[in-house]
């Protein structure tokens, strides 16, 4: 749990690199990015409470996909606006979910979860962070 941690707090880190962040500033004043170096996908949203595909409690933060994507996605939207980072810890049965083309974010209920696809339009950025084994 605590090489977790320290892998979405170097997730975070890249973010805010990323959109220049001033130091000591805590949001950054631009926080739209380059996309072209990023993988845009299909997103969708889910709300089931539970256990995920790597035994934990689903909760705000994680996320759904091909764990050989990485440990941790980055999600901006398709104007490089950021929405937030996501701990890859459930796979997903549907075929995009196994094959990469497709993040699931985990949402709290269904009204949040039409909120993600209203704000996205089902396509997002994502940029990987792996981890080191």
């Amino acid at each position: 749990m605590r090489q977790r941690a320290i892998l979405i707090t170097i997730a975070v880190l890249i973010w805010l690199s990323s959109v220049g962040a001033e130091r000591g500033e805590l949001i950054p004043r631009d926080t739209s990015v380059d996309t072209s170096g990023m993988e845009l996908m299909y997103t969708t949203a889910y709300c089931l409470h539970g256990t995920t595909a790597t035994g934990g409690q689903t909760r705000p933060g994680i996320a759904a996909c091909n764990t050989h994507l990485g440990e941790v996605a980055l999600i901006y939207k398709e104007d490089g606006s950021y929405l937030g980072a996501y701990e890859i810890t459930d796979t997903g049965a549907t075929e995009g979910l196994k094959n990469g083309t497709v993040i699931d974010v985990w949402k709290a209920n269904k009204t949040h979860c039409k909120g993600w696809m209203k704000v996205t339009g089902g396509r997002v950025y994502v940029q990987w962070v792996k981890g080191d084994g």
